[in-house]
């Protein structure tokens, strides 16, 4: 009874009441529940309706100070959910916070490179002649190298005339303080993302053409986001999403004689190259005997990638001076429209033996000469002076 004395409705009456059969309003609750569920259902993902799965979609969007494009992690990490952790683009990451394995590590800076460029890459060992990156092609100062299991990217844009550090973000993550007009030259003002992937087990290779793609699609997206936040001016190509496909990964397959089409094209000696596509900022050439053991490593370095190279490299103390060489070592340098670019030769150490490869002069200033050449010719540079003779 309520308190006027008229008898209260049941749920079964409010059912009846409404045309409806005893019960109805009971259903109609557990039907509009239901269709919550089945909501959070689709796409895949029941977590985005939770704390988590929000919480999850607040930091990806605030990671690398929303410079990161994270539209396609999911899927190049093979992770159902991601977390972004750090807001400062010169130290970010994106990882599952669960027990999956799949994660993304990120450098970004305007100014000096960072720190350990090469490392990130793992192209820091050149003197061991196991390393050779591959080129984004796409118009892209870019390259990456990947595994089954792991992955590697970095490209980098020169700000135009028309580009400051805005706000100052970009001065907060130079690493070396040159974010706010510069490094003390226009060719010094530039954006570089360098990023280190490890996909979860469930997920697919990303040494797949289609993950290739999708690598360079991230990296390449990210540099655009970075150049339009900050003000970097006239940066060069856009469109990171448009990319759907990148070089063939040519560098485990051993070259008879002749036969480089590649970085090591014209080179009189079986080799392991990479594609030659635009203007990668790293390109490597290896020299082999007949049998595939490796004697010697050409590199190619441009932008920021020609101070990482003396700063991080065995023999990068050497490169300090215009060109030289000696005692296996030979190096050359020229002009670019971005400022300086770096040629080197070396022998490969072998790890068994614990010694270096005997020096062939003649042999590697020759091919110096024509990997030198070929490679300021697609970059847009002077061809180079050769090292003197010893």
């Amino acid at each position: 009874m309520t308190e006027n004395g008229t008898p209260h409705e049941s749920a079964s009456d409010e059912g009846t009441r409404h045309g409806g059969s005893p019960g109805g309003g009971r259903r109609r609750v557990i039907w509009a529940s239901a269709g919550v569920v089945a909501l959070a259902l689709i796409g895949g993902g029941i977590y985005y309706a939770t704390d988590d799965g929000r919480e999850d979609g607040r930091s990806l969007a605030s990671a690398c100070d929303g410079l990161l494009d994270t539209s396609e992690l999911t899927d190049l990490l093979g992770a159902d959910r991601l977390r972004g952790e750090g807001e400062d683009p010169a130290h970010c990451s994106v990882s599952d916070p669960g027990e999956g394995a799949a994660s993304l590590r990120v450098e970004i800076t305007r100014g000096d490179a960072p720190a350990r460029l090469l490392g990130t890459l793992r192209r820091a060992d050149p003197h061991l002649g196991g390393t050779l990156m591959s080129p984004l092609g796409n118009g892209r100062s870019a390259v990456l190298k990947t595994s089954r299991g792991t992955a590697v990217a970095s490209g980098y844009l020169a700000c135009g005339k028309g580009g400051s550090a805005g706000d100052g973000e970009a001065g907060n993550t130079s690493t070396g303080g040159a974010g706010k007009g510069g490094a003390g030259s226009e060719a010094a003002d530039r954006l570089t993302v360098v990023m280190a992937a490890v996909r979860d087990g469930s997920g697919s290779p990303l040494d797949q053409p289609s993950q290739r793609a999708r690598l360079a699609r991230v990296l390449a997206g990210t540099l655009d986001r970075t150049a339009e936040k900050w003000d970097c001016g006239d940066a060069g190509p856009t469109g990171g999403d448009r990319i759907t496909e990148v070089p063939e990964d040519t560098t485990r397959t051993l070259k008879a004689e002749g036969s480089a089409t590649g970085t090591c094209e014209g080179i009189a000696s079986a080799v392991f190259e990479a594609a030659a596509d635009g203007p990668a900022p790293v390109e490597d050439c290896v020299l082999t005997d007949d049998a595939g053991n490796r004697l010697f490593q050409l590199s190619a370095y441009y932008g920021p990638y020609v101070k990482a190279a003396r700063l991080e490299t065995v023999r990068g103390k050497r490169y300090l001076t215009r060109t030289g060489g000696a005692d296996g070592v030979y190096w050359t340098t020229v002009d670019c429209p971005d400022g300086e670019a770096l040629f080197a030769v070396e022998t490969v150490r072998d790890e068994e033996a614990g010694a270096f490869r005997a020096a062939d002069p003649k042999l590697q200033r020759a091919a110096l000469k024509t990997f030198a050449t070929n490679s300021a010719r697609r970059h847009g540079c002077p061809a180079p002076v050769s090292p003197a003779a010893e």
